[in-house]
This record gives C-alpha cells, sequence and structure tokens, in this order.
C-alpha cells in the first residue's frame, strides 16, 4: 500500500452515520481511496469489531433458549465473519458491475466505499440484537431498515448513481448480494465446525 491518505476517522464515521449521514458520505466520496485502504481502515475492522461484539453479548445476555440450541461461539464466529465479508465484496462488485452496464463507467473502490459505510448500522444491530426481546430483535430490525436507506443513499453520493438509474441499480445490486451471500453462506455452515447448533429450532437456521 502506499502512504497513508487522509481518511475520516473509523469512530467518527460510525458516529456520523447516526447523526450525520450526508456528511459522512460526503467525506468519504472526497477521500476516494484506494481498496486495500479502505479494507484495513473501514470495512473489516468494523465487522470484526460486529462479530466480536456479538458473540460477547451473546455469551453475556441470557437468550433463554437451551445451550443445544446455540452454536459454538468460534465456529459460528468464524463462520458470520467469512459470510458477513463475502456479502460486503459481492454487494459492492454487484454494485460496480451494474453501474458499469447503467451508466457505462465505474470504479470498484467507490462502490466497496459505499457499502463498508452503508452497512455498519447493520453491524450495530448485530450487537444489539443479543439484548432481551422484544427490545434487542426490534432495535437490530430498525437498524437493519436504516442501513437499507442509507445504502441508496451511499450509492447516489458516493458511487454517483444517476437518478434515474438509481432505484433500479440498488434493487438489482441487492438482489445479486443476496443471492451470492446465501449460497456462499449455506455451503460454509456444513463446512465451518460449530457453525450450527446441535439442535435446530424450526426448519431452517438463518444466515
Amino acid at each position: 500500500m502506499t502512504r497513508a491518505p487522509a481518511l475520516p476517522g473509523r469512530w467518527r464515521t460510525v458516529a456520523y452515520v447516526f447523526f450525520r449521514p450526508r456528511r459522512i458520505l460526503e467525506d468519504w466520496q472526497a477521500a476516494d481511496p484506494d481498496v486495500p485502504w479502505i479494507l484495513a481502515r473501514l470495512t473489516v475492522p468494523l465487522l470484526l469489531a460486529s462479530v466480536l461484539g456479538a458473540g460477547i453479548a451473546h455469551a453475556l445476555i441470557p437468550s433463554g433458549f437451551p445451550p443445544e440450541t446455540r452454536p459454538d461461539p468460534i465456529g459460528f464466529g468464524i463462520y458470520s465473519a467469512l459470510t458477513q465479508f463475502v456479502g460486503v465484496l459481492a454487494l459492492a462488485a454487484a454494485a460496480h458491475y451494474l453501474c458499469d452496464l447503467f451508466q457505462g463507467y465505474s470504479d470498484f473502490r467507490r462502490p466497496l466505499t459505499a457499502v463498508s459505510v452503508a452497512l455498519i448500522p447493520a453491524w450495530v444491530g448485530n450487537v444489539v440484537a443479543a439484548l432481551p426481546w422484544p427490545v434487542g430483535p426490534h432495535l437490530a430490525l430498525l437498524l437493519i431498515l436504516y442501513n437499507l436507506g442509507l445504502l441508496y443513499a451511499a450509492f447516489a453520493i458516493i458511487v454517483g448513481v444517476r437518478r434515474g438509474n438509481r432505484l433500479a441499480h440498488y434493487l438489482a445490486a441487492l438482489v445479486v448480494a443476496l443471492l451470492v451471500t446465501f449460497a456462499f453462506g449455506w455451503q460454509a455452515m456444513t463446512l465451518i465446525p460449530g457453525a450450527t447448533p446441535e439442535v435446530r429450532l424450526g426448519t431452517t437456521w438463518l444466515i
């Protein structure tokens, strides 16, 4: 990597995502870092903090479910981190190639920046989901919904998707990323020891 660029602070980014979202999106659009810096300074640290925080929260806060219905913390943590990282790359790649299709130009680092910033509410939601029912699940759902709205804005501001193309580009990128992430997660779930509990509640296991 080249000399470290001047980037918005990591925790400033987390705070501004909730309190000054447009400002932080514009700051990252102006910074325009290369892919290695995006991954090293933003994507990977926040994703790992989310997985670690969620694991600690679920271990400390009683869930009310029997132990055999909960996956191994280490195995599930590895599975969760890998699946989420693939999801980030899939969404960024889909946004990149679809932007190229819709507008005739794109640069992968901008969609990757947009996705990494916009997913912060969902990563916070991973942690707060451990809070007791109904507070935790409902807060997590609200954060996911906010994440979806922020992603639309991030594609517009950071990626520069034109107004007439925004909704189609946004929906198409989400569908492609969900399919890729689900396919990867389904396979990883069977390959990583401890990723699934001994006893499953219901007929499926939520990725």
